[in-house]
């Protein structure tokens, strides 16, 4: 008789492979799509073709950078997190008012260098500090208090 396949695994045994994955950079194809939207939302803005959830997905990775920076995994400066926040916050101003979705150059440059950083930790950051810094944000999006990332000075 055949035997059957061990399915049925402990609940520890789970939690071990779990914790195991948690230490693994994103898999790759996961990494690459998410970092595809991100560099078609920039684009789009830089096209004068954005859209408002293009623009708050820039937002929120703009946050997300910022956090899986402070645990250690790339960099970026308070001014670049600022001039980037400052160029959303246009962007959205705009958008709002005029129904056009778009960026300046410059703009776009300090912007698409915070995508870069973002794509490097998509690829590089263990899975567990993705997920933390993504369960960070839903918090802050919720309204707890939860405080912004400390940023090194340039």
């Amino acid at each position: 008789m055949a035997r059957t396949l061990p399915f049925n695994r402990s609940a520890q045994a789970t939690r071990v492979r779990l914790s195991k994955m948690l230490l693994l950079p994103m898999p790759r194809m996961e990494a690459d799509t998410l970092s595809l939207h991100a560099h078609c939302a920039l684009q789009a803005l830089r096209d004068g073709t954005g859209w408002m959830a293009g623009t708050q997905s820039l937002a929120e990775i703009l946050i997300l950078t910022a956090y899986v920076a402070e645990a250690g995994y790339g960099q970026i400066s308070r001014e670049a997190w600022l001039q980037s926040e400052i160029a959303l916050n246009a962007a959205f101003a705009q958008g709002q008012v005029t129904g056009v979705w778009k960026l300046d150059d410059t703009s776009c440059e300090q912007l698409a260098s915070v995508v870069c950083v973002h794509d490097a930790q998509l690829h590089n950051a263990p899975l567990g500090v993705l997920a933390a810094a993504s369960e960070r944000l839903e918090r802050l999006k919720a309204g707890e208090a939860d405080p912004m990332p400390k940023l090194k000075r340039a």
